[in-house]
């Protein structure tokens, strides 16, 4: 009894599995096509060669950073691991020089940790300018320090630099995160989409050595 009762099973599944392996390599291959076409729209290109050798002798980019750059040199986007590398081996390496040209330690160079510079900083700022005003409330002392951070030609050393930190999380970490979180984000489903298109691979596979075993026993029973 149990032979016929597999026997069947495995004719069932193997019209199941490939039904749902096909259903998966039309999603995996949808998801790829996608990701191309919003990447195409985007029309970011790879740096050349020629950019990417000159970049690393200036520390623009790291050694490693260059040698997942230049398999993709001077192309346009249109993968997911492409969007990656250009995301992380790319964006990010520059904007972690911009934070390290800026004073900003490798541990802090995030936008939540230039913000808590730019905060430390402002304490600072406020102690000097109640120390120099001692009459002032603290709203009072608010509004001058937001005043001097504004003033171009402020003499306080700190006001000057919270300025500058501003300016670094807005441009760069931002902005930066702002095109990361876009490139990361198609390189997310393209990688759904292969994960996709492997497991109809296997299925269809899986469904095809179900019909050979199930078929045949079948037939033999019979």
């Amino acid at each position: 009894m149990a032979n016929p009762t597999y026997s069947a099973m495995a004719r069932v599944f193997a019209v199941v599995l490939p039904v749902a392996g096909v259903g998966a390599l039309i999603g995996g291959k949808f998801a790829h096509r996608f990701v191309g076409e919003q990447l195409a729209a985007e029309a970011i290109t790879m740096p050349d060669i020629e950019t990417i050798e000159r970049e690393l002798k200036i520390g623009l980019v790291t050694a490693e950073d260059a040698e997942l750059l230049r398999p993709h040199a001077g192309v346009t986007l249109s993968t997911g691991p492409q969007a990656r590398a250009y995301a992380d081996n790319y964006v990010l390496a520059h904007m972690r020089v911009a934070a390290r040209q800026s004073g900003v330690p490798d541990d802090q160079a995030t936008y939540a940790g230039v913000g808590d510079l730019a905060a430390a900083k402002n304490r600072e700022l406020k102690a000097e300018l109640r120390e120099r005003n001692p009459g002032l409330s603290p709203a009072e002392v608010n509004l001058l320090a937001k005043a001097e951070v504004a003033d171009p030609e402020t003499e306080f050393e700190a006001a000057r630099e919270i300025k500058a930190l501003y300016e670094l999380r807005s441009d760069n970490f931002f902005m930066g995160n702002a095109i990361r979180g876009m490139l990361l984000n198609a390189y997310g489903w393209w990688l759904v989409g292969l994960i996709a298109r492997i497991a109809g691979l296997a299925l269809v596979g899986v469904g095809a050595l179900l019909a050979a075993i199930g078929f045949r026993t079948g037939g033999r029973n019979d």
